[in-house]
Order: structure tokens, then C-alpha cells, then sequence
């Protein structure tokens, strides 16, 4: 899922937590496992690496 820093900011991260274990949330472009849609294009769309690749949505 293609998400803006913004979004991805209140999605929780699986593994990021606090010292009595509850989630925090996505560090986005501050993260090594966030992949840019275009990294030329400063403040781009982006996905978490850890998910894979983003999949397209198919029109029906």
C-alpha cells in the first residue's frame, strides 16, 4: 500500500517498541526498511520494505 509520510506516521511498526512492549509507530523516511515509489521526488509515496513490494489494484 502506497501511503504518504504522513499516513505511514500513524501506522504501527512491528518492530519498534517501547521498553514495556507496545507498538510505535512507522518512522517512515527515517526508517532503512522505507522504500520511495520515486527517491528523486523529495516527499514522495512510499511502502515499508518489510511487506514486500506494493501491489497494484486491479480495475474491474
Amino acid at each position: 500500500m502506497l501511503l504518504s509520510e504522513n499516513e505511514a506516521k500513524f501506522k504501527y511498526c512491528p518492530l519498534l517498541k517501547t521498553h514495556d512492549d507496545k507498538m510505535k509507530f512507522c518512522q517512515a523516511s527515517m526508517c532503512m526498511m522505507w522504500r520511495a515509489e520515486k527517491p528523486e521526488v523529495e516527499g514522495c509515496k512510499g511502502w515499508c520494505g518489510l511487506a514486500g513490494g506494493p501491489v497494484a489494484q486491479q480495475k474491474d
